[in-house]
């Protein structure tokens, strides 16, 4: 029986695919196998320092919620920076109160078994392995049993990525390479600090408010926070709220049933539920409405919420991250940002620099952009002696996503083998008229699109500079228009009309 049960289990953490739902079914063997109940896999958040219940096939989802959300206890079982096996006796209280079948409650005979899955000596658990022994006798059977088993679940979550903390607590990042994370290239001091951070909360389930000007990357800070986590392979789902008009916003981010409002022909899940058991990054959140923010409140504090044109409440396990580069603290003494739902999103805070504080990152910057567009295209392009200390002189107010268009049009423009740049000091890159047309379906976003900001500019002169008007005029809504405002810098000059 034994050697069968290794058998199936080392199969089971060894193949590929979904490393949680392989540990969920090697769970499911070992009850199969012994006299256990209500097996399941506590993970410990470094942020909180609480417990949550990972992973419990026979412990239904509402009471896996109900104990995440209300019952998790702060239980600081780390003694001496480490944690022993604990093996309470059955007239003590559970330590972590995790749910008992009520089928157990009635026998006199059952332990409750707390057992630490540790990868080597001098690391702290990667996890808790916690089940109730139905049989006392047979524990000393269970607990070899389970030694050689939470070895096999530590080897095997190691080798899928899973960080493993030394007992030291300490996990500084060596700069030794360029490139911290996937996508995020840089020296400097503050972005260093930040990959520190994003090491220590990754494990953690707690909100990221990530703050920075328009095209600093706050999108990638997100990404690696979701990479670097315990299930990078789950849903990591993204949304610019900026982005999407009021009446949109419920139905994608909670989705609607069929013929909830007009053009609703068929059922369609929102974000949130598409995000389940990952990652949800709410871009430019900053730019809600008071009435939205307070739906984005109550999932964040119940995991809970209905699409539209349904009354059947949905449950999530989801990881919040958000991201603006809107005054947070200046729009709740305006009231247009709800207090509570800020709180709620700033655990953790995250401010990444705008390129003008780290200019030392430029040149590998530009490598990183150029070496990706000769490998795309098949080209040698190369960068002349001149062009780093000019691109450093710049103040980049677009941020890394300018720097890496003026790259992008500058290899457009290249003149013998070399990028080509018309730029100043001070200003941004300047484009002969004949090529804008034929960038600007290389943009990456519809936004940046030059004829747009000239259009905007247009509209407000014509509406003498009034918010509200103008949004209409452009058909959008003002949320959208002052979105775009604040994003290109566009001065707005309330000019009083020559008849009234």
């Amino acid at each position: 029986m034994f050697l069968k049960l290794v058998n199936q289990v080392s199969k089971l953490l060894n193949s590929r695919g979904d490393m949680m739902q392989n540990l969920n079914s090697a769970l499911s063997i070992l009850q199969e196998f012994l006299p256990i109940r209500n097996s399941c896999i506590l993970i410990r958040d470094s942020i909180t320092n609480r417990y949550y219940i990972s992973l419990a096939p026979e412990i239904s989802q509402s009471e896996q919620y109900l104990w995440n959300s209300d019952h998790r206890k702060d239980a600081n079982l780390f003694k001496h920076e480490i944690f022993y096996k604990l093996l309470l006796s059955p007239g003590e209280p559970d330590i972590l109160g995790l749910p008992c079948p009520k089928d157990l409650s009635r026998l006199q005979r059952f332990v409750k078994y707390i057992h630490p899955v540790i990868y080597q000596e001098q690391t702290l658990p990667v996890c808790l392995l916690c089940f109730y022994v139905t049989d006392a006798k047979l524990l000393p059977e269970v607990d070899n049993i389970v030694n050689i088993f939470s070895d096999m679940i530590a080897m095997a979550m190691v080798a899928r990525g899973v960080k493993v903390n030394k007992i030291s607590g300490k996990q500084d990042i060596q700069p030794v390479e360029d490139q911290i994370f996937a996508n995020i290239i840089g020296r400097n001091s503050h972005l260093l600090e930040i990959a520190r951070i994003i090491k220590r909360i990754s494990a953690s389930k707690a909100t990221v408010l990530i703050r920075g000007e328009s095209g600093t990357g706050k999108e990638l800070i997100a990404k690696a926070i979701h990479e670097n986590s315990l299930n990078p392979q789950s849903p990591f789902i993204s949304l610019n709220c900026a982005a999407l008009p009021e009446n949109l916003m419920e139905s994608e981010l909670f989705g609607h049933e069929k013929g909830a409002f007009t053009g609703a022909i068929a059922q369609k899940k929102g974000r949130f539920e598409l995000a389940n058991g990952g990652t949800i990054f709410l871009d430019e959140i900053g730019y809600t409405s008071l009435a939205f923010q307070t739906k984005i409140l109550r999932v964040l504090q119940e995991g809970e919420f209905e699409r539209l044109g349904s009354t059947k409440t949905l449950k999530v396990d989801v990881r919040v991250l958000c991201a603006t580069n809107v005054d947070l603290e200046q729009a709740i003494s305006d009231g247009n940002f709800r207090e509570d739902l800020y709180y709620r999103i700033n655990v953790v805070a995250i401010r990444v620099p705008p390129l003008r504080d780290r200019k030392e990152d430029i040149p590998l910057l530009v490598n990183h952009f150029l070496n990706e567009l000769n490998q795309e295209n098949g080209k040698q392009i190369k960068l002349s002696e001149n062009d780093n200390p000019m691109l450093m002189s710049r103040n980049w107010p677009g941020n890394v996503r300018e720097l890496e268009n003026a790259v992008h049009h500058a290899f457009l423009m290249e003149k013998n083998g070399f990028l080509f740049f018309e730029i100043s000091a001070t200003q941004s890159p300047r484009y002969p008229n004949s090529i804008i047309k034929a960038v600007e379906s290389t943009l990456p976003e519809s936004d940046l699109v030059i004829e747009e900001v000239r259009e905007i500019e247009k509209a407000l002169a014509n509406c003498h500079g009034i918010q509200k008007k103008t949004a209409q005029v452009l058909g959008i809504s003002v949320r959208q228009l002052r979105y775009r405002i604040q994003k290109y810098n566009i001065i707005v000059r309330k000019i009083k009309p020559f008849n009234s």
